[in-house]
């Protein structure tokens, strides 16, 4: 928040809307995900899923607050990374059986 902004006028007593946590929770999983990619494709597979379902309800959970909450960016990205690493996942299948 820049110097002199003023809050959302939505908000309850005129504080910063909290960011989501299922958004916080998403991106923890997706880039856990990624991460442990190469290394134990399962735990990837494990944590992917959660990422892209906890991102698509934080997502929805944001939008219905109408201002109560932020962190849409926040759960796009652990969504992405998600999607992102299980699609990578399903391609090294893929290609693995190829």
């Amino acid at each position: 928040m820049t110097q002199g902004a003023a809050p959302p006028a939505d908000s309850p007593g005129g504080e910063r809307p909290l960011i989501n946590r299922k958004a916080i929770y998403s991106v923890i999983f997706g880039f856990g995900a990624f991460l442990v990619l190469w290394v134990f494709p399962f735990g990837a597979f494990a944590l992917g899923i959660p990422a892209v379902t906890t991102g698509v309800h934080a997502r929805r959970e944001i939008v219905l607050s109408r201002g109560a909450e932020r962190g849409d960016t926040v759960a796009v990205a652990g969504l992405t990374a998600g999607a992102m690493t299980l699609a990578l996942l399903v391609l090294d299948v893929v290609s693995a059986r190829l």
